[in-house]
Formats: structure tokens, C-alpha cells, sequence
């Protein structure tokens, strides 16, 4: 049975549409696209909005074809809207545009889409303020064609307010364009040409030299969580290092593992899971320092007297970060803190920022990352829009705290990908590295649906320029996974098995080969990281190694033969 609010909604956004087509509103068609992806994005609230982006797309205003011009609705549920007709199934639309307030100081927008009068899904959402121009970036995918779209913006929480919008834009990109862009980026931010010079004792250059290359290490980390099932399982620790360059602990070094009572300090396991990962060169994140989720803090912490809390995270701190001092490249320092504030209601609003600088004196090469649920994910939770990580990631940075790290869980139901990029772009704008820290999809799909949408998400993911690593929450048990195995017990293939082992195959140079040319050179376009070279003439063999870092220009090699 719907809700009363919901069957108003609905009815409401029918009012909509009949009044905008018969009273003369815009009216616009679904018209192919041209050009590329624009990853621009703003997270600074601006005195006049930026030009919009595509030049509007494919919305045109009632005022004439001026993309920029301003649109006022003054309303309680409905505001500024615009219909669209005849969206397509499967095509990528992008939809972005400026917010400002009056009445109020700020409020959380959200951007909705109502197609064919069949509910409204929410495509994107900003936090606006009435002192200044906010940008909305976000989009949406259609599980099927749509004679009438209604797309409008809304108060979060319902409560009537002016809203005004301005160089909104639609723009939409088929799968195809979509995947061009993906292979772009991955040319331009993955990969490097390279240029194998071969010339003998005297430089005089050897035309015909057989020159073959293998890539030896990849610079990207995707990796998967483990647990300590990994101990004393040889098949799977062979299985996990023929695939993964990083790895993280699944729940092995949270505060109720390694302290289960006050005092009782149990490192044993994560002792031994991290002489596994080191000793096959593997890089390991830290999960976690603390976690705000009441729910996951240890029993005897929950009843302490402030003052006993105080010391207790103090000691927590420094136990765990001078024991491993130098031995994981991030921290995640406070879990989930757009969702839960155990130590900060206790502790006071600047718990986490005194977490933060305890962490940095303890470990200072570790990179101290926020970590988030829900950001990329979905559009509908309140609680972690892009914007209010943002604003917290400032606020913490802004009080001294060391942040150099944005972390993204990506527990995903279906992917919603054109609002997963958005995302991303202004997430882009703090210049931070950016990483996925426990991708699955939610086992209510079926094995071969959860297949499919995370090759969606891993082919997004690592095609964003933003973007600096990936991990799987995907730790194996005997009784299976959180949401996702990527095998069975047993180590064998399930279908998101299948597609991990073949984007791994896919982005990486494996070996290429051939003769040098007039020049005595051979070029090839091989995927960033480390390489071993071979080269053969005549009777002699020489071997050398180099590496492919990121940059624009050719990378040159020479080897002596």
C-alpha cells in the first residue's frame, strides 16, 4: 500500500506535467549528444553560476535558448522543474546546474526525476546556501524508454522554501560513448608509451634487434580484504598473490579484535596476516583505528566514564600505531563518522580531529583517510551526501587535522554510474587521492546480476582520473562472505570471480614484442608500472628492467647490446 505523502507526491508531479505542457513551460526532446564527458565539478559556493556545462544539452528554457538563464519556483513539495520526453533505456544521462536559497540559510537539495509519472528517484543532491550559488552534479540510468520525465528540485526534508536554479543541464551519452571516455582516460591516466632504443658499445643503433617486454608489477592497487582464514591456507594465499597487489585486514585489527577487555591485547593474528601480505610485496591498508557505529565498539568501552574513554582511545592509538609504525600505507582513523558519533557525543565535536593528530605523531608516512558508506552508492541517505563529506573532510583539515585521504566503501545495490561519476568529480576537486576501500554488491541479486554490476563499478572506478586505488570487501570464509565471494571454499570461480580475473587480464601489458626499426627502437603503449626487457641480436642477449610511472611524455629506455 503507498503513503498518503506518497500518493500527494505522485499526483502532485501529474499536476506538474499537465500544467508545464499545456500552459507553455519548456518542452524538450531527447537529442543525441556530441563531444566528451566534461569532469568539471565545484565544491566552493560561488557569487555568479558557471555557464552550463554541454551549453544546457538537452534542455532548452521557456525564455528563449539562454542556458544560463534562471529559473524561480516558489512551492511547497515541487519546485524549479523541467519535463523531458522520450528518455532512452540504457543511455547515460548526465545532469548538473547551480542552486541558491531564500528563506533560508542553507538546506540539503536534492534533484529528482519522476518518469512517466511512476514515483521519483532521487539523481542528485547539493547543499545549498541563500549567500551564494551551490553546484548540483549527479544523473541517472533508465531501466526502460519514457514517454514524459519530470525532473525537479526539493527540500530534502519537504519543508517549503524559494528555490532557484540556474545553467541546469541534461546531457545524455550513449554505452558506447560512455565506454570511449572510459578508454580515454585509462590511455591517458593508466598507461604510457614507451620507446625501446637499442644501439651497440660504439651508439651506433641496431636495426632488427628482437626486443621483448613483460610487465613484472602493476602500479594501480586493486586488491581484497582478508581474514584470517588466509593463515596456514596455501592454496588461498597463492590464489589471493596471482591476483592482488594490496590487500586489507577484514575485521583483524578493529578495537574489538585487539582488545576484547581492557587491557587483553591480541596482535597474534594481525602479527601473522601482515608478515603474509609483506612477504609477497603486497601493500596493506589499516581498517580500523576506531569506528563511530556504536554497535562495533567493544563491550567494556561503552560503559566508561569520559575521562576513562579519553584514556582508553589514547592508549588504543598509540598500542596499535607504534606497534605497526610504518607498516600500512593508510589509516582509516575514524569509521563511518557521517553515520554514527559514539566517541564524538562522548568525547566532544573535537574527538575526531584529536584522533587525527595522535595518528599523524604516531605513524607520519601513513596517509589518514576518511572512510564512508553510502557516498557513491545511493543518492537517498541524508547523512553521507558528497557535500557533507566534503564539508566535514574541511572542517577537519581546516582544525589542523592531517586528512589526505578520501575513502569510499562502495557497498552497492544496482550502481546508479552517470551519479557514481559525478560523485567522483567533486569528490576530484579537493585533490586528494581517492580510493574504493570495500566494493561488493548486495547479495540480494543473483550471482550473475552481481556480475554484471560490479564489472559496472570496477570499470568506473578505475577509469575515474581521481581515482588511486580499489579494494573488494570480499574476504573469504568457509561459510562464505559479507555480501560477495569471489570464489567458493573450494577457491573455484563464481561469476564475479570471473569478471575480477578478467578486467586483471585486461589492464595489464602482459608481453609484447618485435624488432626495432630503421631507428634502432621499438614503442609499444604498456600499462603503468614495472617491466623486465629483453633484448636479442645475433648471438647476444641483454636483460634490463624500468619502469612506467604516470606521466604525459614518451618514456625512453635505452639498452646496450
Amino acid at each position: 500500500m503507498r503513503s498518503r505523502g506518497s500518493f500527494a507526491l505522485n499526483h502532485a508531479v501529474a499536476f506538474l506535467v499537465w500544467w508545464m505542457v499545456h500552459c507553455g513551460s519548456e518542452l524538450v526532446a531527447a537529442v543525441p549528444p556530441d563531444g566528451w564527458y566534461d569532469y568539471t565539478a565545484h565544491t566552493d559556493c560561488r557569487g555568479r553560476p558557471e555557464p552550463a556545462q554541454y551549453n544546457g544539452g538537452i534542455l532548452k528554457y521557456g525564455n528563449g535558448d539562454d542556458p544560463n538563464g534562471y529559473k524561480t519556483t516558489e512551492t511547497g513539495v515541487l519546485s524549479p522543474a523541467f519535463v523531458v520526453y522520450n528518455l532512452n533505456k540504457s543511455t547515460m544521462y548526465t545532469f548538473s546546474g547551480w542552486v541558491k536559497l531564500e528563506g533560508s540559510p542553507s538546506a540539503l537539495i536534492t534533484a529528482r526525476l519522476a518518469p512517466d509519472n511512476s514515483g521519483t528517484r532521487c539523481i542528485g543532491t547539493v547543499l545549498a546556501r541563500s549567500d551564494c550559488w551551490a553546484f548540483l552534479k549527479g544523473g541517472f540510468v533508465l531501466d526502460w524508454p519514457t514517454q514524459t520525465s519530470v525532473i525537479f528540485f526539493q527540500n530534502a526534508d519537504r519543508t517549503p522554501m524559494k528555490i532557484t536554479t540556474a545553467s541546469a543541464s541534461l546531457q545524455p551519452f550513449t554505452t558506447d560513448q560512455w565506454s570511449m571516455h572510459q578508454k580515454d582516460t585509462i590511455r591517458k591516466r593508466r598507461k604510457r608509451m614507451a620507446t625501446v632504443h637499442v644501439a651497440d658499445p660504439h651508439g651506433t643503433r641496431v636495426v632488427g634487434a628482437s626486443v621483448s617486454v613483460q610487465q613484472t608489477a602493476k602500479d594501480f592497487p586493486l586488491g581484497s580484504a582478508i581474514a584470517s582464514t588466509i593463515l596456514g591456507n596455501d592454496a588461498y594465499q597463492k590464489w589471493f598473490v596471482d591476483r592482488f597487489n594490496a590487500a586489507v585486514f577484514e575485521d583483524e585489527l578493529k578495537w574489538y579484535s585487539t582488545e576484547p577487555a581492557s587491557g587483553l591485547l591480541r596482535f597474534d593474528v594481525p602479527d601473522q596476516m601482515l608478515a603474509f601480505v609483506r612477504s609477497h610485496r603486497v601493500m596493506v591498508r589499516g581498517h580500523n583505528i576506531f569506528w563511530e557505529n556504536q554497535d562495533a565498539t567493544p563491550r567494556w568501552v561503552k560503559g566508561l566514564s569520559p575521562d576513562d574513554l579519553r584514556s582508553a582511545v589514547n592508549t588504543r592509538i598509540q598500542s596499535l600505531m607504534t606497534r605497526y609504525r610504518g607498516e600500512f600505507a593508510h589509516w582509516d582513523v575514524n569509521n563511518e563518522m557521517l553515520h554514527f558519533n559514539f566517541y564524538e557525543q562522548r568525547l566532544g565535536p573535537n574527538a575526531t580531529m584529536e584522533f587525527f593528530s595522535v595518528a599523524q605523531d604516531a605513524d607520519p608516512l601513513a596517509t589518514l583517510f576518511m572512510n564512508e558508506y553510502n557516498v557513491v552508492e545511493t543518492c537517498d541517505d541524508v547523512s553521507s551526501t558528497v557535500d557533507a563529506y566534503v564539508a566535514r573532510l574541511k572542517d577537519l583539515r581546516a582544525g589542523g587535522a592531517v586528512l589526505e585521504g578520501i575513502g569510499l566503501e562502495g557497498h552497492f545495490s544496482k550502481p546508479n554510474i552517470p551519479y557514481m561519476r559525478a560523485v567522483l568529480d567533486k569528490l576530484a576537486t579537493l585533490n586528494l587521492p581517492i580510493w574504493f576501500t570495500e566494493i561488493d554488491i548486495n547479495n540480494k541479486f543473483d550471482a550473475q546480476t552481481q556480475a554484471v554490476y560490479l564489472e559496472q563499478v570496477l570499470r568506473e572506478a578505475y577509469a575515474h582520473p581521481a581515482v588511486s586505488g580499489v579494494m573488494l570487501w570480499t574476504a573469504l570464509h568457509e561459510n562464505g562472505c559479507y555480501q560477495m565471494c569471489l570464489t567458493d571454499w573450494n577457491l573455484k570461480n563464481l561469476p564475479v570471480g570471473d569478471v575480477v580475473d578478467r578486467l586483471l587480464q585486461e589492464w595489464q601489458t602482459g608481453q609484447v614484442a618485435g624488432p626495432t626499426d630503421v631507428h634502432g627502437a621499438y614503442s609499444f603503449s604498456g600499462y603503468l608500472g614495472e617491466y623486465v626487457v629483453t633484448v636479442n641480436a645475433g648471438n647476444t642477449s641483454k636483460q634490463a628492467t624500468f619502469s612506467l610511472s604516470p606521466g604525459d611524455e614518451t618514456r625512453h629506455i635505452t639498452v646496450q647490446i
